[in-house]
């Protein structure tokens, strides 16, 4: 179901250029080995709409709202990551002139993404993960981890790596806080493990019962959180930006 926006100014772009790339290369499936091996596999969807932790390197954001999303905040916060790597990966335009609904828009991640043909950049980046919020541990909470780049880097090491992963390894947990500098925001990731969650954190370790009905209503691998625009939303925001 397409969003609702509301347009107001208008700003000058490039001319939308006559001939759009061709594509390159030929379609591969990826499968949840290749992601899990960190292999690089290319996509005639291109790097900015494809899961996985290669793609993680390659684009470089989806906005989070409701209950849906894990809102991070000052105080450090323990969170179980279900999966074993993003289950989506995306880049979004960010359109200023829309004044009522998201900004960001999914970019479609090929070369005949109508934003990217009028020169408007996808900049904004997310990985998305289930998690399992202990914000309140009486009432762990599942969520969507909505990360970017740097964050998710930190992740691809974890994950990758053979003594400190998987990212959901049985006795895994992480803490995840932000902090606001003057001009950006900065987060803290740590690794904890389960034996120190109690002494560290006052916190209790998820039952083996409460952690698989948590992962049985997980995204599969390859679901969006948030949908790309369909051609005619696209081309309506396209003819307001190109319009004088």
């Amino acid at each position: 179901m397409s969003e609702t926006r509301i347009y107001g100014r208008r700003r000058a772009l490039p001319t939308r250029a006559t001939e759009k790339p061709a594509a390159t290369g030929t379609d591969t499936a990826i499968t949840r080995r290749d992601v899990l091996a960190g292999r690089v596999v290319k996509t005639g969807a291109g790097p900015a709409h494809a899961a996985g932790w290669d793609d993680v390197d390659k684009v470089a954001s989806a906005a989070g709202g409701g209950d849906l999303y894990l809102k991070v905040n000052e105080n450090r916060m323990v969170i179980k990551i279900l999966g074993d790597g993003p289950f989506d990966v995306c880049a979004s335009h960010w359109i200023d002139e829309i004044e009522d609904g998201s900004k960001s828009v999914r970019c479609w991640g090929t070369p005949d993404c109508p934003l990217c043909a009028i020169g408007d950049k996808a900049k904004r980046f997310s990985a998305f993960f289930d998690v399992v919020s202990l914000e309140d541990p009486e009432y762990p909470a599942l969520k969507v981890w909505d990360v970017g780049i740097k964050i998710a880097r930190q992740l691809k090491e974890i994950a990758t790596d053979e003594k400190r992963g998987p990212l959901n390894r049985g006795d895994l947990y992480f803490t995840i806080r932000k902090e606001q500098k003057k001009k950006s925001v900065e987060y803290t990731l740590e690794r904890v493990k389960e034996r120190d969650l109690d002494e560290e954190y006052n916190v209790s370790p998820l039952s083996e019962e409460a952690l698989q009905q948590f992962q049985a209503e997980c995204h599969e691998y390859g679901d969006k959180v948030k949908e790309p625009l369909d051609e005619e939303g696209m081309e309506e925001i396209v003819r307001m930006l190109m319009d004088d």
